[in-house]
């Protein structure tokens, strides 16, 4: 893996969603090997009971029938042996396919994409390819086959001095007897070939990680391109923010049209208020603001003849404690209450 000096960053989510899609994940095949044999270790310790019956009853009819002859007993030998050999393997296969795909599935999920079978003509350029050759990713390769291929060396050298003496001796004991010895030996050597395979798998599946995590790095420029694709050029953010400001404006100055009265301070603070009798709780702020905004409610209440009230600490605490659509707070409501009954005495309303 050549590694390029600029993709010094960490790949972003949407980056590791893309990379993922086209099939590229952190993935080691010596965790699904590690896990087979330690599954087929524990199958085997609760299976093999069962099956050794089984066995020792296919022995005993193949001896009790190695002399028959007939093209009938024969057909029907071997549909039995079928059978039998059916009976005695299917649910092994069944665990090992089931591990093979919950240990690949505990690396990186559930994931199906054809991407990866599509063919990569830079594979065919000669320079690539020398340079995937004397890659870090091939001598990691070269090193692990290495390991793997010694510590199997080791382990069944070890293996055959131990058990050689037992394998000598199967011929002077009975068949049950030497079922059990060749069961007792078959579970050795899985558990013995997984518990070794254990620090490879680890070290292959670290690995894994690091050479994808490097993989998927972004340069400065990717990540900063990324980042303005997914939330938009700050231009036309900073363009559409503007225009749903000029909209909420506008919204609030057709509400200050409808307003009972505009409280101000009265240069820099305005806050206008509604009050429907019978339907709201309160008075309610429908539109405020300062400075240029504020001058414009005014504006606006003076062309629909909207009564403006001049009280600075009102308008300042109206405006600082409620927002657009709140009822006011229950501390202003003896001010206001005073308010709307001198507007509803000019109006010959009856409070």
């Amino acid at each position: 893996m050549a590694k390029d000096p600029s993709k010094t960053e960490k790949a972003t989510p949407r980056r590791r969603q893309k990379a993922r899609e086209e099939g590229q994940v952190a993935r080691s095949q010596d965790i699904p090997i590690a896990t087979t044999l330690f599954i087929l270790f524990i199958a085997f310790l609760f299976y093999l009971p069962f099956a050794y019956k089984y066995i020792i009853g296919y022995l005993k009819y193949s001896f009790a029938n190695s002399f028959v002859i007939s093209t009938e007993m024969f057909s029907n030998f071997l549909l039995f042996s079928l059978k039998v050999m059916a009976i005695l393997l299917a649910p092994i296969l069944i665990v090992l396919f089931l591990t093979g795909i919950i240990s690949n599935v505990a690396q990186f999920g559930f994931l199906f994409t054809t991407k990866p079978l599509t063919p990569k003509f830079d594979r065919f350029n000669i320079i690539s390819g020398l340079k995937r050759i004397f890659s870090l990713h091939t001598a990691f390769e070269t090193v692990r086959n290495l390991l793997k291929l010694s510590v199997a060396f080791v382990i069944s050298y070890f293996l055959i001095n131990f058990l050689l003496e037992g394998i000598f001796r199967t011929g002077f004991i009975p068949v049950e007897g030497q079922m059990l010895l060749m069961i007792k030996y078959i579970l050795i050597i899985i558990f013995t070939f997984a518990i070794f395979s254990i620090p490879i798998a680890i070290i292959d599946f670290a690995y894994r990680k690091w050479e994808y995590e490097e993989s998927i790095k972004m340069t400065k420029q990717e990540v900063k391109e990324e980042i303005k694709s997914y939330e938009g050029n700050p231009i036309i953010k900073s363009a559409i923010k503007r225009k749903q400001r000029e909209l909420a404006l506008r919204r609030m100055m057709a509400d200050v049209a409808k307003a009972d009265v505009v409280i101000t301070n009265p240069e820099h603070f305005a806050v206008a208020l509604k009050y429907e009798r019978g339907k709201d709780e309160a008075p309610k702020v429908v539109g405020k603001g300062i400075d240029n905004i504020a001058q414009k409610i005014k504006e606006v209440a003076k062309e629909n003849n909207i009564p403006i009230i001049e009280d600075p600490p009102l308008a300042r605490g109206l405006y600082e404690s409620a927002e657009i659509g709140d009822y006011i707070p229950e501390k202003f409501y003896k001010a206001i209450a005073k308010i709307f009954a001198m507007l509803y005495k000019k109006k010959n309303i009856k409070v």
